[in-house]
């Protein structure tokens, strides 16, 4: 990984068209075989949180990575765990990286604790029902890892990223 981040950090990583869409009716509305390459490389090892829409439109645990689904519909799936407060992890407890891959809502819910960010630009518009949030007040661009005549991928860092949430002390009555 370029500029390598200290164990346990979170990490974000999506892809986005120039129109800012990350999503059509639940699904990718490209399809880029480089890309997922890309994201394997870089995910493969670690653990991968995401909503449960976005688990539900990949079907199955990705191999090879821990797979978190955050929900609080009572969701369950085998080889998933599934938190219902962001708290429930300790990110910095574990060497690997936790990598935020979406939707969305974990995205918008996440991004001011990301130390970093690598997001897979299209070089064209797409059409679709979901859009990235905004981000880049709070991030700075560090390098580009990866270039194809159809996207780049850009590495973004946090200026000050937030800590992450911490379960609350429950108070005896």
């Amino acid at each position: 990984m370029p500029d390598p981040l200290p164990p346990g950090s979170v990490i974000a990583v999506a892809a986005m068209a120039r129109n800012r869409v990350i999503g059509c009716e639940g699904r990718l509305p490209w399809h880029l075989p480089e890309d997922f390459k890309w994201f394997k490389s870089l995910t493969t090892g670690h653990r991968l949180l995401m909503g449960r829409k976005t688990f539900e439109s990949i079907g199955r645990p990705l191999p090879g990575r821990e797979t978190i689904v955050l929900s609080r519909t009572g969701f369950s799936a085998p080889g998933v765990r599934v938190i219902q407060e962001l708290s429930e992890i300790v990110p910095a407890a574990d060497p690997r990286y936790l990598f935020i891959c979406g939707g969305a809502q974990i995205y918008e819910l996440t991004l001011p604790y990301c130390a970093a960010l690598f997001l897979t630009c299209l070089r064209r518009d797409a059409v679709g029902d979901t859009k990235f949030p905004e981000f880049e007040a709070d991030f700075e661009m560090i390098d580009s890892p990866l270039e194809t005549p159809d996207f780049q991928v850009i590495h973004y860092r946090n200026r000050n990223p937030l800590p992450w949430p911490q379960m609350r002390d429950e108070v005896a009555v």
